[in-house]
């Protein structure tokens, strides 16, 4: 029987083209959803595990997350494939070098990370050689690191590195620093329109400055621990914080914001799990805050 309008060829063209389109929707990276949900469900967020902070490629294919073993941490790699999240892979961490809360640089050359190796927390990074293969870890100078906690790095496109520290220049808690690049000074503390008396950690800057989120625990919060928005100001300076509403902050802990490398996907840790949303959440905040 043949069906009219159509010869043999015409039938295996429609066929290979359908498959194709299968295929190219299957390789297709994940896109995030436009209501926070948990990434990798039973893969990557599993409800017996402790797993926080996440950076993803720039093409959203691989996904670097921490995961707690008690007394350690360590991170590990997620690949994205036909099945969804594949892995796990692991990158850095052990009970002797342990290592948590991954940053990719913009040019995914480096993959920052903390470790306690030498006591306090210091910040670190893996450089990625030539073959693509993560080399020996490279812990940060005196120029980033002091003698107290330095933690959770994020980077501008200038070079300017944010993160949180408890060093005595700060208040009694912890506060959020910036090294400027290039700079000979000591890194700086943020003004007290984002420092408070309270905790202040995490802090994810936006590439071109235009944007900080944090966590905070200060007690206006929904929970233990909630994140905040701050606009740059024309004067250099920062607006007051604003806190991410119920679809973001809960009654229980929120912390390790991040915005993927393509700028599409808000990713942060709440109550033990990695979730993530579309980043038009941030830019919501943002028409309706910004002066």
């Amino acid at each position: 029987m043949r069906l009219p309008g159509f010869t043999a060829l015409g039938l295996l063209g429609l066929l290979q083209s359908a498959i194709a389109d299968n295929d190219m929707a299957a390789l297709s990276p994940p896109v995030a959803p436009d209501a926070p949900a948990n990434l990798g469900q039973g893969v990557v967020s599993l409800p017996d595990r402790y797993e926080f902070c996440a950076s993803l490629s720039r093409d959203r294919r691989r996904l670097y997350i921490g995961i707690e073993h008690g007394e350690w941490q360590s991170i590990e790699a997620y690949d994205w494939s036909a099945e969804g999240w594949t892995g796990r892979q692991h990158i850095v961490g052990s009970p002797e070098f342990n290592a948590h809360d991954p940053y990719l640089s913009a040019d995914e050359t480096r993959l920052y990370f903390i470790t306690r190796a030498k006591g306090s927390a210091d910040i670190a990074y893996l450089p990625r050689g030539a073959d693509g293969v993560w080399a020996e870890p490279v812990v940060m100078g005196e120029a980033v690191n002091s003698p107290s906690n330095d933690y959770y790095t994020s980077i501008t496109t200038a070079g300017d590195l944010y993160f949180s520290s408890d060093r005595p220049a700060g208040s009694e808690n912890y506060d959020i620093f910036v090294a400027k690049a290039g700079a000979d000074a000591p890194p700086e503390r943020l003004p007290k329109s984002v420092n408070s008396r309270w905790y202040e950690g995490d802090p994810y800057i936006d590439p071109a400055g235009r944007y900080l989120i944090f966590a905070s625990s200060r007690p206006e919060g929904r929970g233990r621990g909630d994140l905040y928005l701050s606009i740059a100001q024309q004067d250099g300076g920062w607006s007051e914080p604003i806190a991410f509403d119920e679809r973001i902050n809960t009654p229980g802990h929120e912390l390790c914001p991040l915005v993927s490398l393509d700028g599409s996907a808000f990713l942060f840790t709440s109550n033990e799990d990695i979730r993530w949303v579309s980043s038009a959440i941030i830019d919501e905040m943002i028409a309706q805050h910004a002066p």
